[in-house]
């Protein structure tokens, strides 16, 4: 993301009605009450979405229908609304229904109608339009570039639509028929495909109390001349004529009906441009009613747009003072910054994280002015204020290896070389493949050899300057320092007399000539304590490539091969593991290790028929590797999760199964019972859990799986097989959930088990309430003891 020094607000747009219906298809267009004839309401089909035509340009629309609506008798209805939008459009529009809500264009919900009122003045349905964010609720900073991949934004729609249905109401709303909840499915799934707005003729589907139960004439021909206008086309004046003439021909018309079109004009106004009527409208809409939060949202959008910041900020507070919010404590924020009052900002955005700790643009907004801050102090020298500035950044992210990074440049630039360095590093073990903090870090290494030399502490030079080097070969001037120190280093030496050491300083010297191998070979076993694989793999493959007969030479090469791998392996880079694997397996295809480490390479990477191919391989050699039969295990525990996340759940089954059973822990047990619950093997899922519940009585997702398994065994209770393992998996749960001494959901369970009227439970209810009943002697509980005594009696006498 570029980070610009100015502050932005999200652009949400939001509107949501509500609509009530039922009827038929007119053959012919219907007169108006004056005798005249509309072919279409196109004039009123923008008045909900600010002025501007909002359609759909992808096909298939992808719609999620809720999981209790799929459920309820409704969902025909749904349906049914969708395939005569089709049948109208004459292929123009396609739905698809999806599964995942997130990649949805239209999701569909149910609610309560309470929750619906106020502004809205419909009761069965809302069709609500969510304009995608193009701007976002975080201040903008140049001192980064941050790449980032490419989104599906050329494909998707500039908007999503929810449509919610009212399936229960406040009391003035009974059960809906077939046909009621038909004609609210086709009037909402209108408006979501483009027809925001309300027809103005009773006949219509799109009538505000519509009761039809196809679209007229007039709504198809409204459709189409809707489908044949490009997306976005300003509609503004034709929206501002309908909702003036509106607010002019209903004078008495009740305050929420005037207070929805004075807002709806705002809307209009403020999506054109003409930003003053706009907010003269929203006034408008405050002179009805103060505390008319929508206006009140698009005054504060509005006076920022036009650079009254001090009014936006006034309405922010008044609100804040009423109804702390961390949106508008963030947004508070933004406005104080573009006012550069830095301080307030910041504590306007501590407000917001006060209240809800995990608020993303708030967070971000805090980051960010509080790294300026400490870049303002590190300008300034001023360390203390900037060191202690820094400390609360990190403290909100401690990953956050750009910040490192940038604090390494400030402290740098101000001469506190070893403070930088520290920084610096910290954000390459953060990310170690960062090249461009490397090579700060390199330069600052070698800053730092210069000052370090002017001291006269040689060894310490020699060291960072090194440092510099193995982070950026190519930086010659290191190099040159780097001579110059090792020269200096051995004059010195040499001046009192201290030969051996001025050797030393000689024999470092030339590790500036590539080819020495003997320093080669030192370098690389140096390079491989401290785990800088990729330099010793260097070092090493450089001594071999001179010297392949020795046998140091090829042991070391394949060492530096493994940790290299192994380490890649740690941070998932599987891709590079396994070439290095597979180039070490070359020199030594007899190395059981290599091949271990390369099936685990395999195994991250998902390749699980290369790993069991590798696994076999060892195995074959060494029939009895413990380690390679442990990764077996481990093998099928991947493929069996990659299954299950794939639901294709019987292959995953297959799977867990192939693990013999005394290398099954609880959790590959509790799996397979999941895996039958969710493939109806109800007493084989019983079977799972019940083995888990047996090794650990109080383990929590057996027991929540349990209690799956009784709640879909109630729904089939009048199978008798079912119902028997009904009653099995209740008595299992009334023994666990006193053991959790949840008495009384122990009890309630027991006496539901009781209920079976199978003669092959008698025995299992017996034994049951025996262990209940000693469980409630144990612990005195007299009263639940002869309870359950009393139920195995009645039920003993059967």
């Amino acid at each position: 993301m570029r980070m610009l020094k100015t502050l932005s607000l999200v652009l949400f747009i939001v509107l949501t009605f509500t609509f009530f219906y039922s009827g038929n298809l007119h053959a012919v267009l219907a007169p108006d009450a004056s005798g005249s004839v509309y072919t279409d309401y196109f004039d009123h089909i923008t008045l909900f979405s600010q002025g501007r035509i909002t359609r759909f340009t992808q096909m298939p629309i992808r719609v999620y229908i809720s999981p209790v609506l799929k459920e309820s008798p409704y969902l025909p209805e749904i349906q049914h609304a969708m395939q005569v939008w089709e049948t109208a459009s004459e292929g123009a529009i396609r739905f698809e229904e999806t599964e995942t809500s997130q990649n949805a264009d239209i999701r569909v919900s149910w609610g309560h109608n309470a929750l619906y009122n106020g502004f809205q003045d419909m009761r069965l349905g809302s069709a609500q339009l969510t304009r995608r964010n193009t701007q976002a609720k975080i201040l903008h900073d140049t001192k980064q570039t941050v790449a980032h991949p490419l989104t599906d934004a050329a494909v998707s729609p500039p908007f999503t639509v929810e449509i919610i249905l009212m399936l229960e109401g406040d009391g003035t709303i009974g059960e809906l028929s077939q046909e009621e909840m038909r004609t609210v499915c086709l009037h909402e799934f209108g408006h979501a495909i483009g027809l925001w707005g309300h027809s103005p003729h009773p006949g219509d589907v799109n009538y505000p109390t519509a009761a039809a139960q196809h679209p007229s004439a007039r709504d198809i021909t409204t459709l189409r001349k809707l489908y044949n206008t490009p997306p976005n086309t300003p509609q503004h004046e034709t929206a501002v004529k309908v909702l003036k003439a509106e607010i002019e021909q209903r004078p008495h018309a009740d305050k929420q009906k005037h207070l929805r079109s004075h807002y709806l004009l705002g809307t209009v106004y403020l999506d054109k441009g003409d930003t003053d009527t706009a907010i003269a409208s929203f006034l408008s809409c405050r002179q009805l009613d103060d505390k008319f939060q929508p206006a009140i949202e698009k005054l504060i959008q509005a006076y920022h747009e036009t650079g009254q910041t001090p009014e936006a900020i006034a309405l922010l507070e008044k609100r804040i003072t009423k109804t702390p919010s961390p949106a508008d404590y963030n947004k508070l924020g933004i406005f104080y910054y573009e006012k550069k009052a830095s301080e307030k900002a910041i504590q306007a955005f501590e407000k917001a994280l006060h209240i809800a700790p995990y608020h993303k643009a708030a967070r971000r907004n805090l980051h960010q002015l509080l790294r300026e801050k400490a870049f303002k102090a590190l300008a300034a020298k001023d360390f203390e204020t900037a060191t202690a500035t820094f400390e609360r950044v990190i403290r909100m992210d401690p990953l956050d290896a750009p910040t490192y990074q940038l604090m390494g440049n400030g402290y740098a630039h101000a001469g506190q070389f070893e403070t930088a360095i520290e920084h610096y590093q910290k954000a390459i073990d953060i990310n170690p493949v960062d090249a461009l903090t490397k090579q700060y870090l390199a330069k600052c290494y070698n800053n730092y050899g210069v000052s370090l030399r002017n001291r006269g502490e040689w060894n310490a030079a020699i060291d960072v300057y090194r440092k510099a080097l193995r982070l950026m070969p190519t930086l010659n001037i290191a190099r040159k320092n780097l001579g110059d120190a090792f020269t200096r280093k051995a004059s010195a030496h040499s001046e009192v007399g201290e030969l051996d050491e001025a050797v030393d300083a000689y024999l470092e010297l030339k590790e500036l000539y590539p080819d020495d191998i003997h320093i080669r070979n030192l370098l690389g076993e140096l390079y491989l304590k401290k785990g800088d694989y990729a330099e010793a793999l260097s070092a090493f493959q450089h001594v071999y490539n001179m010297t392949p007969t020795a046998d140091h030479a090829l042991h070391n090469l394949i060492a530096a091969y493994h940790h290299y791998a192994r380490s890649l392996s740690e941070t998932e880079a599987y891709t590079t593991a396994i070439q290095l694997l597979e180039k070490a397996l070359r020199l030594a295809p007899t190395d059981a290790n290599l091949r271990l480490s390369l099936a685990n390479a395999y195994q991250g990477a998902g390749d699980y028929e290369r790993a069991s191919v590798e696994l076999s391989r060892v195995l074959a050699q060494e029939p009895e590797n413990l380690r390679a039969k442990e990764e077996r295990i481990n093998l099928r525990i991947r493929r069996g999760n990659a299954l299950m996340e794939q639901r294709n759940y019987a292959a995953a089954i297959a799977e867990f199964e192939t693990i013999p059973e005394p290398k099954r822990t609880l959790e590959i047990y509790n799996t397979l019972g999941y895996l039958y619950l969710v493939t109806r093997e109800y007493q084989k899922a019983f079977s799972g859990f019940e083995t888990v519940l047996q090794r650990d009585p109080i383990n929590m997702p057996a027991f929540r799986n349990l209690l799956s398994l009784e709640s879909q065994l109630i729904r089939q209770r009048f199978d008798r097989t079912k119902a028997n393992l009904l009653t099995k998996v209740r008595c299992t749960l009334a023994i666990i959930l006193v053991r959790r001494k949840q008495t009384d959901a122990a009890i309630e369970r027991y006496e539901l088990a009781l209920k079976s009227k199978s003669a092959e439970m008698v025995p299992l209810l017996i034994e049951t309430g025996k262990q209940l009943a000693n469980w409630f002697q144990q612990y005195g509980d007299t009263e639940n003891r002869e309870t359950v005594r009393r139920w195995v009696e009645e039920r003993s006498g059967r």
